[in-house]
């Protein structure tokens, strides 16, 4: 097999029939010979004929090692591990001639192969000499594209890995040599610094023990204060974005770096003519404002948990003290917007304004004056951007200071800033309805709604009628307002937004039935309709059938439109239209509840209709599953006689493991026990079984995992001692997942494993509340629900995780409830289990459901151990 040629023919032929069996060809070689695999592209990578070819080699090696699915990488990793030593050191020197050779078409290809070999090896404590080798040729001396190639493969590296792998940790001398070598201003080639400083933005978490020296430290500041005064605007902006970077994983250390540079370079780089470095400017007092909030969070925190203030939390006030000076220069920024009402690229108004909202949520109290100076001189300035700037400045402070010292300026500006809903500027126009979304979301306690609620209304009914832009923020501000206003009132014969029903659905029927969804203003709507309807007070129900006849119109339509010959272009926009479609019937279906009885017959064929027209993986698969709950929710046992044709789709959905809808499809399941109880005891096998594969199957996705165990307790919960014929191999899947552990030290790990603990926990719940009139059968599971439990309050980020410490406490609760008084006083009487209980009661952030269910299992525990 030429694989040089297969490569050609893949990348180059002229017809796709080719270059797919070469690929297909490719793929089985990989998988069935790797060894081979790697040899030959190894080959092609030096001495491919053309530049294309070894580009296509290096990837095509590095696709072997390295990927996004956590299965997929862990096999990768094994593969590569135990591939033949000789075939991977020569692997290695091929990819590192490569790496060293100054071919500028290679630089990035194999600077990606040499991190995805390093991101396996160097945590293994393997491949010692290549960060000596890299650190040798980041010299000044050294070529251009060996510097870049060099500096772009520690960058990947450090992109990668994990933070605190100590393998990779005891690298940062090399990894800060090399980058240093690159970023400093000694380095003549702007190219190099620049691929030198993003580098140096991810390594910034490895380098955590040279920051911790005072020299060292010193001069990382130095060379990136230097980078800031470039005359090449992109190493500018790349080097505030790395003191960004610097600030949020080291702010501790910054007292006198800002005191002596940060300061003055961050204010000058605001003012900056180059929008990006302006933009990275002010992202650096963002980044400060978001830190010292942070710090200002946990604080409270401590106090309210009653514990001692950490050392580490101590916050310098950056933005409080530099307030009087950074406020105006971002008001003043504010009237750098773009031109163009359309044009959506991050601008340096659109920065300011967003470090705006944090210095106000940081600072509080102290924004509100100039800004309010502010807003009053420029909102009535005949240049639009004045106008603009004025109304968003007001909006970005009402969020930090107290809503009621705001209360006062909130009701005087409210008129002038509704006023300019007929403003000539479509720029003008967005940026009101978004201060008066804003005001609906944070502010509306600060309104007289007697006299305020209808000209509010009123200037959001004519923003549904005007540009795009505009009627999004428009459906946002309705959303606020229903969900603040209407709350509770679904069984209410009236509510306050009652009389205003009429004009706003005809709006939103109009507005969600235009042909196009610029601006996401479609879908809009449809959200908009769903908040009305699932608000709606009793008098407003005849509204409700009129959307739901119009929706179950447009559905029909939808579904003819798909059996037309459409373009990919085409099918994805109609989709997407079916989407919101049927996001909107599910919630009609919800708030109609059992009045959907009449129409089920109908509504189902209609969703079956829907999931045969599909192609696999479609998205809509996913809404129509999440309708047919509604369905099943709102029929209860009378959903019964459509489970024999909806069973099938159901099935394949949860055979599909690699599938978002599988996800959806376990939920269904789960919600399908709740609605049917017993009578779903026909179809239980089939799906018991395709779920027992799927949860012993490693390439599932990972949140199916979770997903799968909490939907077996959910059917033990409603199957009683029926559940018994499948509780051996779910009380050993339970009892294995109580052992695992994180993969690495990152958050997304470990969440993953609080995640599937959560889950076994509500499986258990589930399975003591099936049994709870069966204590002689529990009794034999007790030893490994015990066991989590205890790991629970053994684990401090369980323990303060609510609703696990709510599940495990009420566990104990519930069990000890099922036996004679004193018959599990074993389990009840060590201290751990007292302690437990304790602590989740006097958890002063704890809801008072929580501190209930920990009561209950305290009062249960003493009548075990009395």
């Amino acid at each position: 097999m030429d694989i040089a040629q297969l490569l050609e023919t893949a990348l180059m032929a002229s017809d796709a029939a080719s270059r797919n069996n070469a690929e297909q060809q490719l793929s089985q070689l990989a998988e069935q010979h790797y060894d081979e695999y790697m040899k030959q592209f190894s080959d092609v990578l030096l001495n491919g004929s053309t530049p294309q070819v070894r580009i296509l080699a290096a990837l095509g090696m590095k696709n072997q090692l390295t990927s996004k699915l956590a299965n997929k990488r862990a096999e990768q990793l094994n593969r590569w591990v135990n591939t033949n030593p000789q075939l991977k050191a020569s692997v290695k020197d091929a990819a590192v001639k490569v790496l060293l050779s100054d071919n500028r078409d290679m630089t990035t290809s194999i600077s990606q192969l040499v991190s995805a070999i390093a991101l396996i090896e160097l945590p293994r404590n393997e491949w010692p000499e290549l960060i000596p080798t890299i650190t040798e040729h980041t010299k000044v001396e050294s070529p251009l594209n060996v510097k870049r190639s060099c500096l772009l493969a520690i960058g990947y590296i450090c992109e990668s890995a994990d933070a605190n792998d100590p393998q990779i940790i005891a690298q940062s001398n090399g990894i800060l040599i090399a980058i240093a070598q690159g970023v400093q201003s000694t380095e003549p080639l702007t190219l190099v610094r620049l691929t030198a400083l993003n580098a140096l933005i991810y390594s910034l978490q490895f380098i955590k023990n040279n920051f911790q020296r005072e020299g060292e430290r010193n001069y990382i500041m130095q060379v990136v204060c230097e980078a800031t005064q470039s005359s090449d605007v992109e190493l500018q902006a790349a080097a505030f974005g790395c003191l960004a970077r610097i600030v949020q994983l080291y702010y501790h250390y910054m007292s006198l770096y800002m005191e002596k540079a940060l300061y003055v370079l961050s204010m000058n780089g605001m003012l900056s003519p180059n929008d990006r470095v302006a933009c990275m400017a002010i992202e650096f007092w963002s980044t400060i404002c978001e830190e010292e909030f942070e710090i200002a969070y946990q604080l409270h925190e401590q106090n309210e948990r009653g514990e001692p203030a950490s050392a580490e939390l101590t916050s310098y006030n950056f933005a409080l003290l530099a307030c009087r000076e950074v406020l105006p220069r971002l008001l003043t920024l504010l009237t750098k917007q773009n031109e163009d009402p359309e044009d959506d690229d991050w601008s340096v108004a659109m920065a300011a304004g967003s470090c705006l909202q944090l210095l106000a949520t940081t600072t509080g109290i102290y924004v509100v004056e100039p800004t309010l100076s502010f807003f009053v001189a420029n909102i009535e300035l005949p240049d639009w951007r004045n106008r603009e700037a004025s109304v968003m400045a007001f909006g970005s402070i009402l969020e930090g200071p107290d809503i009621e010292q705001l209360k006062p300026a909130i009701q005087e500006a409210i008129k002038p800033i509704e006023s300019l809903i007929h403003d000539n500027s479509i720029q003008v126009k967005e940026t009101v309805t978004w201060c008066l979304g804003k005001i609906t979301e944070v502010a509306l306690s600060a309104l007289e709604l007697n006299k305020d609620l209808e000209p509010l209304l009123l200037a959001l009914l004519d923003g549904l009628r005007d540009h795009p832009k505009v009627s999004v923020n428009s459906c946002w501000a309705l959303i606020n307002l229903l969900e603040q206003l209407c709350a509770d009132t679904q069984h209410d014969q009236s509510n306050l937004m009652s009389k205003y029903y009429e004009n706003f659905v005809q709006a939103l029927i109009l507005l969600s039935n235009k042909a196009d969804n610029d601006f996401n203003s479609r879908a809009s709507a449809y959200e908009a309709l769903s908040a009305f309807v699932s608000y709606s007070a009793m008098d407003t129900m005849p509204i409700i059938q009129s959307i739901a006849n119009e929706v179950l119109t447009r559905i029909q339509s939808t579904i003819s439109m798909q059996q037309q010959g459409l373009s990919i272009e085409n099918r994805a926009a109609l989709e997407e239209l079916q989407i919101n479609i049927l996001s909107l019937l599910t919630n009609i279906i919800r708030r109609l509840s059992g009045e959907v009885a009449s129409a089920a017959p109908d509504l189902m064929n209609m969703f079956i209709k829907l999931l045969e027209a599909q192609e696999p993986n479609a998205l809509i698969e996913e809404d129509v599953f999440i309708a047919i709950s509604a369905v099943a929710s709102a029929l209860g046992e009378q959903f019964l006689p459509f489970m024999d044709s909806f069973v099938p789709y159901l099935s394949q959905a949860l055979r599909n493991v690699q599938s978002q809808t599988c996800v959806t499809a376990v939920g269904l399941v789960a919600d399908l026990a709740q609605s049917l109880g017993a009578k779903i005891a026909p179809y239980l096998g089939g799906l018991m079984d395709i779920l027992g594969l799927a949860i012993l199957n490693n390439d599932i996705k990972r949140e199916l995992k979770p997903a799968i165990i909490s939907c077996f307790g959910d059917i033990a919960g409603v199957m009683g001692a029926d559940f018994m014929q499948y509780m051996e191999p779910v009380m050993q899947v339970c009892a294995n997942l109580t052992h695992m552990v994180p993969e690495d030290s990152s958050y997304d790990s470990m969440d993953y494993v609080t995640s599937v603990k959560e889950a076994v926990l509500d499986c258990y719940v589930g399975i003591v509340s099936g049994l709870s009139s069966k204590p002689e059968v529990l009794v034999r599971y007790l030893d490994p629900i015990f066991q989590l439990i205890q790991q629970v309050a053994g684990d401090i980020e369980l323990s303060m995780n609510e609703s696990a410490a709510r599940s495990a406490v009420g566990l104990l609760g519930d069990i000890a409830a099922m036996y004679n008084d004193g018959q599990l006083r074993n389990y009840y009487a060590p201290d751990w289990v007292t302690n437990f209980i304790k602590k989740t009661r006097g958890n002063i952030v704890f809801s008072q459901q929580t501190k209930d269910a920990a009561r209950w299992a305290r009062d249960r525990q003493k009548r075990q151990v009395a």
